[in-house]
């Protein structure tokens, strides 16, 4: 029964997520900032990356922890920005 309870509240929690997730506009041909640049800045701040991807809304995503807390960044795939942070 607690699995149960825990993969519900997995379930609802990556749903809220994923409905506050930013969109982005895509990057038109050659003229996206290239992935690593969003990887090497959450890292470079002390951050350690699990897994990235290109979300629903066409932004830079990466899972990961900084100072013990997991969250998402979101990064703009045409100017390398970050847009937000949600902590997981």
């Amino acid at each position: 029964m607690k699995k149960i309870a825990t993969l519900t509240a997995l379930i609802a929690l990556s749903a809220t997520a994923a409905l506050a997730e930013p969109s982005c506009t895509p990057a038109a041909d050659g003229a996206a900032a290239p992935v690593w640049e969003a990887v090497k800045a959450f890292e470079e701040e002390g951050g350690v990356v699990k897994a990235f991807k290109i979300n629903g809304g066409d932004c830079y995503e990466i899972y990961g922890s900084l100072d013990g807390t997991n969250m998402e960044v979101f990064f703009d795939p045409t100017t390398g920005e970050e847009l937000e942070r949600i902590d997981a």
